[in-house]
């Protein structure tokens, strides 16, 4: 794998682009360590259209795969496909909690005009943010003895905001993408605090609404089974009850 970008630590952090090739191994991404456990929730950018876009996005998922590239290498785009799967992948299933998230480096003549037509004709639609400093530390983690980094690089972020794993260069395929989440995700997930019980979310799809009311008032009929009383016991009687169900459906109706 050759340099491809190169940047210069100066006072306090000052990057300063310089020219640079792009190129990818046959091997496939590398393993580096130097920023792993590094504290990245505190990063604040914004995102193409200049919205700002802040660390605080980390703790809305149990994982987030962060993308570092640039326009002009062609390894960045040539994974574009991959991280658009493993986008729509985990969308079709949010429960999973799993975000993807590119960084666009404006360095050596990459710009976010640039990078727009490239997204859209890899079909690609997961959210995208500008560099920032923090980002620009997580990549001068991994620069060598004269200041040269290398892209593509790839993060897991936990909702803590803290890099669990990191790689260099571009992936080889879709599936090798997405072992390498997989495999974090069940970590991660197990690591998760689990989830209180929305009390009065009948169904379970963790909302409180009118069908929870119905469903309650079902359960006090005797017509539903109750399964878990825990989440129908809203007023605390030990049974799920028709004041159980009106109390939901207040709640539902935003009077309560």
């Amino acid at each position: 794998m050759k340099k491809i970008l190169s940047l210069i630590l100066v006072l306090a952090l000052t990057v300063l682009p310089l020219t640079a090739a792009s190129a990818k191994t046959a091997e496939g991404p590398m393993r580096d360590g130097d920023a792993v456990g590094m504290d990245i929730s505190g990063f604040s950018t914004t995102d193409f259209d200049g919205n700002p876009v802040t660390g605080e996005i980390f703790s809305q998922n149990t994982l987030t795969v962060v993308n570092f590239w640039a326009t002009w290498c062609g390894p960045c785009r040539q994974e574009i496909p991959y991280f658009q799967q493993l986008h729509e992948t985990y969308s079709a299933t949010p429960e999973a909690d799993v975000m993807m998230l590119g960084a666009l480096l404006l360095v050596n003549g990459s710009t976010v005009a640039g990078a727009r037509p490239i997204l859209e004709n890899a079909g690609a639609d997961y959210p995208e943010v500008v560099q920032c400093d923090t980002f620009i530390d997580v990549l001068m983690a991994t620069a060598d003895s004269s200041g040269s980094v290398y892209i593509p690089q790839t993060i897991i972020v936990d909702r803590n905001g803290i890099i669990r794993d990191h790689v260099i260069g571009s992936f080889s395929n879709y599936n090798q993408l997405a072992t390498w989440v997989a495999g974090w995700l069940e970590i991660l997930s197990e690591e998760d605090p689990p989830t209180p019980p929305l009390v009065g979310d009948a169904n379970g799809d963790g909302n409180i609404d009118v069908s929870d009311a119905l469903m309650i008032l079902r359960m006090s009929m005797g017509i539903v089974p109750v399964e878990d009383i825990t989440l129908v016991d809203v007023n605390g009687n030990g049974s799920a009850d028709v004041s159980d169900a009106v109390i939901v459906l207040r709640i539902a109706m935003g009077l309560r």
